[in-house]
Parts: C-alpha cells; structure tokens; sequence
C-alpha cells in the first residue's frame, strides 16, 4: 500500500498582529492599519458588516474579515 502525502493547508490570508485584519497572502501591508506584522498562524474569523456588539466586545470598530486568534 503507497503512503499517502498530504499537504499543508496555506490559509489564503494573513492576519494582522496589530489589528486582527485579515488580508490576502499576497498582501505586504494590513489594509486597515498599514502595518507590515502580518502572519500565516491564525485562527477562527469574523466578519463585520454592520454595528455589532460581537465586533464591539473584540475592538473592532471598521468593516471587514478579521482572525478571532493571531500568534
């Protein structure tokens, strides 16, 4: 029986260390904040569309996709 190779999940964002925004891998720079500390090791994510006491609790205050857990 042949072994089976899986590969590695690659997210298809990078959250922001600085702000939790989710942006896409290719990006260099968080488009909400600017900043350049973006990772691959992420978990969960939510996203805002409107006011919402969800986004208020974690200290989201614009729109968009945003990582729940950032290391």
């Amino acid at each position: 029986m042949a072994a089976v190779r899986r590969r590695a999940r690659v997210p298809p964002f990078k959250a922001c260390r600085r702000c939790r925004a989710l942006a896409p891998r290719e990006a260099n720079r968080c488009p909400v904040c600017g900043s350049t500390d973006l990772s691959e090791d992420w978990e969960g994510a939510i996203i805002v569309i409107g006011d919402s006491s969800v986004a208020e609790r974690l200290g989201i205050e614009r729109q968009g996709r945003y990582a729940i857990r950032v290391r």
